[in-house]
C-alpha cells in the first residue's frame, strides 16, 4: 500500500506537532522532487549526456579537468555550527537555526553531498564497464529461469539477487533493464579517541554519498540526507540519461533504492521509529511488544513474561511476527494527526513511531515500501553487540539490580585468574593464525576495553570461543553459546545453501530461546539481560530469504570506507572535516575517471619475479631450491605410493625441487613447514590448508585438513603437474564435534608416516590449526579456525602481505 498525492497533502495538513510538520515538509519536497526545482542545486550541464565521439584527453588534462571529465561535482550546503540541522529543503530560506544558539546564517560550517547520478553515468562510459553493468540483469534472468524450472525457492542464496523482495520487484516491473539497484548505508565515527570529533558518512555501497562534519552528532538527520535523497528522487522520476558505450546507444535508467541500513541508533534516524529502547523497538518493525521494569522507561524484547508481572503472556519462539508486520501507513497517520503532546506521547508508545520516515517521500515505484526498505545489521550484532553482553555476563561484571545476587550467577566464571589465563590462551594463539586472517585478537583480559575491533571480536568469539571456553563455561551456557556460534558462522557467508539457511536459522532461534531460559529465568531483575540484538537474531534467517545473504547488505563496507577515509587525512587542524570531504570527493572522481578510462589503471596483475603459474589462479612463489634434492625416506614413500596408484612403478623416488609458497585463487598465500621452520623470526603459521576436490572436502574419502611440507613439480604420463607433500590431521574428535554443534573441529597431529601427495589445485584455503589442551581429554588437540567470510574475499580478492624469507 503506497501513498498518493492526496494522501500526502491531507497528512501534511493534519500534522500538528512541530517535529511531525518538519518531517512532512521534507517528505512532501521529496515527493515533488525535480531536477528543475530550487532544491536540486545542480548546474544545467551536470547530467548532460557525453557524446561517445568526444576527444580522449591526455593524462595531464585528465588530472587538470577531473571534475569536468568525471561529471562528479560536490554540492555544498550550509549547516548549523552545532550540527543541529542543515539549511536544505524546507529549511533553505532560514537565516538562523531555530533549535540551536541564536545566530545569523553565515557560512561558518558546510557539508558536501556527492550526487549519485553522475557517478552512475560514468560506469557506462566505457564498453568494458558497460558490459559489467549488465551483469545484474543477466544474472537475474538466469535466476528467474532456474526458479521457473525448480520451483519458487532458490537452492542457494549468494547475492541480494536471490532475495524474494528483489525478484518480486523485477517481476512487477519496478526494476527493469538498465536500472541500477542501490543500497544506502549510513554510520557515524570519531576521528579521535580523546575528544569529541563525530562525523557521519553515507554511501550508496562503494560509491560515496555525503560527509556530515561534526564535532557533534546531527540532530535533524533528515535535513542532511535531503539533498542526496532529493537528487535520487528527481532522477528516478525524470529518468537518468545514460550512454551505453558497449551498445552505442542512449537509454533512460530509473535507479531503484532496494535497502537502507545503519547501526541501531542510526537506523532510528532513518526509520523514524523509537529505537531499541522503545516498546515497539524492533528495527524491522515486526510488532513484538517489549517488557519493562516497574517505573523504568526502557523496554526489552523478552518473549517470556517475568514472574509477578501483569503484561502480555509468553510468546513462543516459533510465533514471532515477521518483519514489517504492523500496518505502517495507519500508524504513521495516527502519530502525525496528534493534536497535542499528550496524544503524541501515547501514540508514540503504542505505535513505536516518532515521525514519518523521510523515505516515505519516495515514489513507491522505485523503492520497497517502508518499512520493508530497511535492512538488518549482522555486522554489529555478531561483531560488537554479542561480545558486549556475553563477556561481561561471564565475567560477572554486567550490571545487576540490588535484588539480584551475583553470587547466584552460575555463568559468571571468567573471574580473576581464570579470566587472565583465558586471555593468555587467546593471545598465545596468534602465532598459529595466518597473516591472511588480518588483525589477530589481542589478549581480552588486557585489551578488551582498549578499542577491541569488530574483526577481533569475530575471530575471538566465533573462531576461538567454542574451543577455548569448553570445560570453563558450565555445560548449558557453553552449548547455548555454540548455538550462537554455529548460527552466525553459517549466516555470515556469502554462499548460503537452503539447508544451511534452515540449519543456521534454527540454531539462532535455539540460542535466543535458551538464553532467556537459562539467563533471564523469567526474573524481572534479569530482564535487562535481554538485549535488542538477541531479538534481531530471529530475523536474520527470514531476511536472508527476503534480501539475500545479510553480509551482502551489512555495514562492513561502510566500516571499511570510514577507516580508509580516516587514514587518508594528513592535515589534522581546524579544517580536518573539510579535508575529509575533499578526500571523499576525490575518491568519487577517481572512481569515475577509472570507469571512463580503465587504461590508466591496468587491471591485469602480473605474477612476481621468479614465480611460476600453475593453473586456475594457483601460482608458485619464491623461494625455490636451486637444484633438485633427494627427499627423506618417508616423503619418498609417499611419492612412490602416489606413482603406483597411477600405474607408474619405479624403484626409487626422483629428486625434487622444493617451492616455498603457493598463491591461491582467493588471494591467500600458503607457506609450508620446510621454509617456516628455517626462519630465524617465526612467522604467523600459514602451512595448514583445507583440501577441496569436486565440490567435496575429501582426502582418501573423508574431510581433510592437512599441513603442507613443500610444493614441487613432477611429470605424470607426460603431463606437467604440481603437487604438495602434506601431512594429514586425524578425523575430528567426535564428542567435541557433536556436542558443540560442529563448531569445535579438533584433530590430532599425525606423524610423518601419514604423509600424502595431493595436487595443489585441490587446496581450497589456508586455515589455522591451534593447539589446545581440552579439559578432560587426554593429549593436545588442534582446533580449526577458518577465516570469517572467506568467500566474500574470494570475490574481491585480498592482498596478503608476504612475510619475507630469511636465508
Amino acid at each position: 500500500m503506497g501513498w498518493t498525492d492526496e494522501d500526502l497533502d491531507e497528512l501534511h495538513r493534519m500534522a500538528c506537532l512541530q517535529d511531525a510538520q518538519d518531517a512532512m515538509s521534507f517528505i512532501t519536497a521529496l515527493w515533488q522532487a525535480s531536477l528543475d526545482d530550487s532544491f536540486a542545486c545542480l548546474p544545467p550541464e551536470a547530467l548532460d549526456q557525453q557524446h561517445p565521439d568526444d576527444d580522449v584527453y591526455s593524462h595531464y588534462h585528465v588530472k587538470q579537468l577531473t571534475s569536468e571529465l568525471s561529471g562528479v561535482v560536490p554540492l555544498v550546503h550550509d549547516m548549523c555550527i552545532n550540527t543541529y540541522l542543515a539549511f536544505t529543503g524546507p529549511f533553505a530560506d532560514l537565516d538562523r537555526c531555530p533549535r540551536s544558539t541564536p545566530q545569523k546564517k553565515v557560512p561558518r560550517q558546510t557539508f558536501d553531498m556527492f550526487p549519485i547520478g553522475p557517478q552512475l553515468q560514468a560506469l557506462w562510459h566505457h564498453p568494458d564497464h558497460a558490459k559489467k553493468m549488465c551483469w545484474r540483469e543477466e544474472r537475474t534472468k538466469k535466476i528467474l529461469e532456474e526458479l521457473e524450472i525448480s520451483g519458487s525457492i532458490p537452492d542457494v542464496y549468494e547475492d541480494v539477487l536471490h532475495g524474494k523482495q528483489y525478484l518480486d520487484a523485477c517481476q512487477a516491473g519496478q526494476i527493469k533493464e538498465g536500472d541500477s539497484v542501490l543500497m544506502l548505508s549510513i554510520d557515524g565515527a570519531q576521528l579521535y579517541e580523546s575528544k569529541q570529533s563525530d562525523y557521519w558518512v553515507y554511501i550508496w555501497y562503494v560509491l560515496p554519498g555525503g560527509i556530515i562534519p561534526g564535532p557533534k552528532k546531527p540532530k535533524n538527520l533528515d535535513s542532511f540526507m535531503f539533498p542526496g535523497l532529493h537528487h535520487l528522487c528527481a532522477i528516478q522520476t525524470k529518468g537518468l540519461a545514460i550512454w551505453d558505450a558497449a551498445l552505442n546507444k542512449l537509454f533512460t535508467s530509473n535507479p531503484f533504492l532496494f535497502v537502507a541500513t545503519a547501526d541501531g541508533p542510526g537506523m532510528a534516524f532513518l526509520t523514524g521509529l523509537v529505537g531499541h529502547h522503545g516498546k515497539m523497538g524492533c528495527r524491522l518493525y515486526c510488532g513484538l511488544p517489549g517488557r519493562h521494569k516497574l517505573g523504568a522507561p526502557t523496554y526489552y524484547p523478552a518473549m517470556r513474561q517475568p514472574h509477578g508481572t501483569t503484561d502480555h503472556p509468553d510468546i513462543k519462539i516459533d510465533q514471532l511476527p515477521p518483519a514489517g508486520s504492523l500496518n505502517y501507513v495507519d500508524k504513521v497517520q495516527r502519530v502525525v494527526c496528534c493534536r497535542n503532546a499528550v496524544e503524541y506521547e501515547q501514540a508514540r508508545l503504542d505505535t513505536g513511531i516518532t515521525k514519518p520516515s523521510i523515505f516515505c517521500g519516495f515514489n513507491t515505484n522505485w523503492i520497497l515500501l517502508v518499512p520493508l526498505a530497511f535492512g538488518s545489521d549482522i555486522m554489529h550484532v555478531a561483531a560488537i553487540n554479542a561480545g558486549d553482553l556475553l563477556i561481561p555476563l561471564w565475567r560477572g561484571a554486567f550490571r545487576s539490580d540490588p535484588t539480584d545476587d551475583k553470587a547466584s550467577w552460575a555463568w559468571a566464571i571468567l573471574t580473576k585468574e581464570t579470566w587472565k589465563k583465558h586471555g593468555s590462551t587467546i593471545s598465545d594463539a596468534t602465532l598459529f593464525l595466518p597473516g591472511s586472517f588480518d588483525c589477530p585478537p589481542r589478549n581480552p583480559a588486557e585489551k578488551i576495553h582498549s578499542g577491541y575491533k569488530a574483526w577481533e571480536w569475530l575471530l575471538y568469539l566465533y573462531g576461538m570461543g567454542p574451543a577455548t571456553l569448553y570445560g570453563i563455561l558450565p555445560d548449558p551456557y557453553w552449548t547455548n553459546f555454540c548455538h550462537l556460534a554455529r548460527g552466525l558462522r553459517l549466516m555470515q557467508q556469502y554462499h548460503i545453501s537452503q539447508s544451511k539457511l534452515l540449519d543456521g536459522h534454527q540454531h539462532l532461534l535455539n540460542f535466543a530461546d535458551e538464553f532467556e531460559e537459562i539467563y533471564h529465568q523469567s526474573q524481572i531483575d534479569c530482564l535487562h539481560f535481554i538485549r535488542p540484538w538477541i531479538h534481531s537474531l530471529t530475523h536474520i534467517g527470514p531476511e536472508t530469504v527476503n534480501k539475500g545473504p545479510p553480509i551482502c547488505s551489512s555495514q562492513w563496507t561502510m566500516e571499511r570506507t570510514i577507516s580508509n577515509l580516516g587514514q587518508e587525512i594528513r592535515l589534522h587542524n581546524s579544517s580536518v572535516y573539510a579535508n575529509l570531504s575533499k578526500r571523499a570527493i576525490r575518491r568519487c572522481q577517481i572512481k569515475a575517471i577509472k570507469a571512463i578510462i580503465p587504461a590508466i589503471e591496468p587491471s591485469e596483475i602480473t605474477s612476481p619475479k621468479g614465480s611460476e603459474e600453475v593453473s586456475l589462479g594457483y601460482v608458485l612463489l619464491h623461494r625455490r631450491e636451486r637444484t633438485p634434492h633427494m627427499v627423506r625416506p618417508c616423503e619418498a614413500d609417499a611419492i612412490l605410493r602416489y606413482l603406483a596408484s597411477n600405474d607408474i612403478n619405479i624403484p626409487s623416488a626422483p629428486p625434487v625441487t622444493k617451492w616455498a609458497h603457493l598463491h591461491l585463487p582467493n588471494g591467500q598465500v600458503a607457506r609450508l613447514a620446510w621454509k617456516e621452520q628455517a626462519m630465524s623470526k617465526q612467522p604467523r603459521m600459514a602451512r595448514n590448508v583445507k583440501v577441496f576436490v569436486n565440490h567435496l572436502l575429501l582426502l582418501d574419502g573423508h574431510t581433510a585438513i592437512v599441513q603442507v611440507y613443500f610444493y614441487f613439480n613432477m611429470m605424470i604420463h607426460g603431463q606437467h603437474k604440481t603437487f604438495a607433500m602434506v601431512l594429514e590431521y586425524s578425523d575430528p574428535h567426535q564428542y567435541l564435534l557433536q556436542r558443540s554443534y560442529h563448531t569445535v573441529f579438533a584433530c590430532q597431529y599425525h606423524s610423518d608416516a601419514s604423509l600424502k601427495l595431493t595436487e595443489v589445485s585441490t587446496i581450497q584455503s589456508v586455515v589455522a590449526m591451534v593447539p589446545h589442551q581440552f579439559p578432560g581429554i587426554d593429549g593436545t588437540l588442534f582446533y580449526l579456525i577458518e577465516r570469517p567470510g572467506l568467500d566474500i574475499i574470494t570475490i574481491g580478492g585480498i592482498n596478503e602481505e608476504d612475510i619475507p624469507d630469511e636465508d
